[in-house]
């Protein structure tokens, strides 16, 4: 690659090109304070991320806002893939496209930043991908749950951008590791809710392989606000300054943060240990050690099979509604009563609730007129309307003979049912999206729900499915489990059978 500069800069170039810093010193980005352009100079955390991905193949960042994580995360993969002879292929990904189209601007802007002699043709230049014609070199960026993704190319190295916040994350991580091989992988991300797949990779290391760096608020030095003459500190921040030496500029940045932000969210959102990282204001529902037993099963589809129906079984359904307009999910689960476990899921936030009934429909009809706990409550009476409508009888009543009305007692009742079947370790396997949704769901008030910005549509439909498991005939259960042992009992006796000798012996 030297031969195409003049050749008495190529050993100059070649330092330059085979040290990082260097590289990046040459680049220019905006300051955020100021909005204007200034070279690229690393601070202490981002210099002390450098080294770390340097040394370490696996690099998971716990981070505050803003302290340019992200911006030497795109220099240093800009490096590589400017240096390098090979077609190596550098993924960014973010939770969500917004922040995907940000990162790829940024990526071009560092490159268009560097100097006109360094400028080389592209190949690809659009949207999501920037690629050297001569070494096929890539840097390209994706959102994370889009068709496709990763998928579509062989990733050598990949930097996962706020991981907290995906809203399958670790189906997408075991998408990369499978894609990235041996290569480098980097996950940054400011906290979201205990117990969450970035809380569980972090509280793991470095025994799970990965290299964990963490940036405190307080040891970023643009965190501090001139402190007024009178200011005067409270016992809290008083103990705060002997444990992390801070002056009274720092704890009056932080007063005013929380002025602003609220304590609990600037501990999330600024946090100074592990501690104030997975702390929550509310208790989560579920520890994570309710459901450390439960297997994750990775579906990609929004029908989700885990088995299909036999016959002889007896199934209960619990039907949570959306309006279908691409933000809450109408989702389904169906129980096997002879098993108890989860054997079918439906999940669609873009299905209109008149169009879901026939999915509810299908889907009861299907697993033998299933019994149907479908909620009440707003687009939920569409459903219930049309499946009367369709003559379908099977549905779920009280003993007043009205339909299930989701309300503060009602919910409680449903998820309390559930929590007893995880509590006595029932349920052996789940989706991994609802599964995570249960991991997050938090007690704000009285009931559970999904923190703000993430989703609890299937854990409800859960929670509504084993609720209906208590009002299904037992007579019916047991028929169905008695059908479903005799038949287990005629394969065992009929493999017996063909594992004997035969009493009669033919002639050839």
């Amino acid at each position: 690659m030297l031969n195409r500069f003049p050749e008495d800069i190529r050993s100059q170039l070649e330092e330059i090109f085979s040290d990082g810093r260097k590289f990046i010193s040459l680049l220019w980005i905006t300051d955020k304070r100021s909005s204007k352009k200034v070279r690229f100079r690393m601070n202490g955390e981002q210099e002390y991320l450098f080294d770390e991905m340097r040394n370490h193949k696996r690099v998971i960042v716990l981070k505050p806002r803003q302290i340019g994580i992200s911006t030497v995360l795109r220099a240093y993969a800009l490096w590589e893939v400017y240096v390098t002879r090979d077609p190596m292929k550098w993924g960014v990904i973010s939770f969500h496209d917004r922040s995907a189209k940000h990162l790829r601007r940024m990526d071009m802007q560092l490159m268009k930043s560097l100097p006109e002699l360094l400028h080389r043709e592209l190949r690809l230049d659009n949207a999501t991908t920037a690629e050297f014609a001569d070494t096929e070199a890539m840097l390209g960026s994706f959102t994370a749950g889009s068709r496709g993704g990763t998928r579509s190319f062989t990733l050598t190295s990949a930097h996962l951008s706020e991981f907290a916040f995906y809203e399958d994350p670790e189906e997408l991580l075991a998408t990369v590791t499978a894609t990235v091989g041996e290569g480098q992988i980097v996950i940054e991300s400011t906290p979201n809710v205990p117990g969450d797949a970035f809380h569980r990779l972090v509280m793991g290391a470095p025994e799970n392989g990965w290299r964990l760096v963490t940036f405190w608020w307080h040891q970023h030095q643009r965190y501090r606000m001139e402190a007024p003459k009178d200011f005067k500190r409270t016992e809290t921040e008083d103990q705060l300054a002997q444990r992390h030496d801070l002056d009274n500029d720092q704890l009056f940045w932080r007063r005013s943060q929380i002025a602003t932000l609220g304590l609990e969210k600037f501990r999330r959102e600024y946090p100074g240990s592990l501690a104030d990282a997975f702390h929550h204001a509310s208790s989560t529902y579920f520890s994570a050690a309710d459901l450390d037993h439960i297997e994750p099963v990775h579906f990609t589809d929004s029908r989700r099979v885990y088995e299909d129906p036999h016959e002889d079984d007896v199934y209960a359904m619990g039907v949570d509604v959306a309006a279908g307009v691409g933000m809450d999910y109408s989702a389904l689960t169906v129980i096997s009563m002879s098993t108890l476990q989860p054997v079918y899921h439906y999940r669609n936030n873009e299905i209109s609730p008149t169009e879901f009934a026939d999915v509810v429909l299908q889907t009861g009809q299907m697993y033998n007129n299933a019994k149907i706990l479908c909620e009440s409550n707003n687009h939920g009476h569409v459903v219930l309307y049309r499946l009367r409508h369709m003559g379908y009888r099977n549905l779920w009543r009280c003993v007043n003979g009205k339909d299930w009305t989701t309300s503060v007692k009602s919910k409680l009742d449903a998820y309390e049912t559930f929590r007893e079947y995880v509590a006595n370790q029932l349920i052996q396997r789940l989706d991994a999206t609802a599964l995570q949704e249960l991991r997050s769901l938090v007690v704000m008030k009285v009931n559970p729900e999904a923190p703000r910005g993430m989703h609890d549509d299937m854990a409800m439909s859960l929670a509504l499915a084993y609720r209906c498991t208590r009002d299904v005939s037992r007579r019916k259960i047991r028929n169905a489990r008695r059908s479903l042992m005799d038949e287990l009992l005629s394969e065992v006796r009929v493999g017996r059978m063909r594992s004997q000798p035969s009493p009669w012996k033919v002639n050839t």
